[in-house]
């Protein structure tokens, strides 16, 4: 697979074929340019967020989630980000963010796709802790980024619904082939892209671009890239288990693959399955 990160404007145009990323919002360049300051200023970050009503509202309630293990409930969004931290914060109002601008993009009906995006995002978050190969609130971003690429896709091609519905359900092809085939692009290119335009680690990006290359994950050339694609993949897996309480196409490729990498046996992975229900049951 080609290195996306060397794509000239030109190729990337063609990527995007008319595909129109949303900028990144007023409030979130505030808080990423706070948190670039020798001595980040939590009270400005929580001062920017806190001016934005929806914003402010859903930061509450993902604080108070028990993704982020608060020790005490967040009240407002000062306490929010003084309990969080920097990292869980930016990362916060970077999911956030993403989720409200595109929520408010066409006609299509997002509420499902996103509440699956935020269960994967506490699942990695929590998988983070777990395996210790990334940090919990970049976990969390990843998951929350990882299928962004899939809204603007449905909003850009009519047919992309039924298109993904199929490829759900291939159990020869990932996605992603199925979606280059019919529109020459696929959404883990436009969400490096997304990624890259809304200034996310280079750490994620790759993650994003790379989660549905499956050849890569039978033959790393790079075990921590790797092992993190495979965290990202158990944690769809295991929220795939918790609402529809079947497997997945994907796990039935992949899953041995990802068990290895993340030195798993049947018994742990039962064991997250019972943690995971437990998270996203309270």
């Amino acid at each position: 697979m080609s290195d996306i990160k060397e794509l000239d404007e030109q190729t990337t145009t063609q990527l995007l074929k008319g595909i129109d990323i949303p900028p990144q919002p007023q409030v979130l360049r505030v808080v990423m340019a706070e948190q670039q300051q020798k001595d980040p200023d939590l009270r400005k970050i929580a001062a920017a967020v806190a001016k934005d009503v929806g914003l402010s509202a859903a930061m509450l309630r993902a604080a108070n989630s028990p993704a982020f293990g608060l020790r005490q409930k967040a009240t407002s969004i000062s306490q929010a980000v003084m309990l969080l931290g920097m990292g869980n914060t930016v990362s916060l109002v970077t999911g956030l963010s993403l989720r409200m601008v595109m929520s408010g993009k066409g006609k299509i009906r997002l509420e499902r796709f996103w509440d699956t995006a935020s269960d994967t995002a506490m699942i990695c978050s929590v998988l983070a802790r777990r395996f210790k190969i990334m940090a919990a609130d970049q976990a969390h971003m990843l998951g929350l980024f990882h299928d962004c690429g899939i809204p603007l896709l449905m909003q850009r091609f009519p047919n992309y619904v039924e298109v993904l519905r199929k490829a759900n359900a291939d159990t020869q092809e990932p996605i992603t082939s199925i979606e280059d085939r019919h529109f020459n692009t696929n959404h883990a290119v436009i969400g490096y892209l997304v990624g890259r335009s809304w200034f996310l680690s280079e750490e994620i990006r790759e993650i994003i671009h790379h989660h549905h290359d499956e050849a890569f994950l039978s033959n790393p050339h790079d075990e921590v890239l790797a092992s993190r694609i495979s965290l990202l993949i158990l944690a769809e897996y295991l929220c795939h288990l918790y609402h529809r309480e079947s497997d997945d196409v994907v796990w039935q490729r992949v899953g041995s693959n990802v068990m290895q990498l993340l030195d798993l046996n049947e018994t742990t992975l039962q064991e997250l399955n019972e943690d995971v229900k437990d998270l996203l049951s309270s």
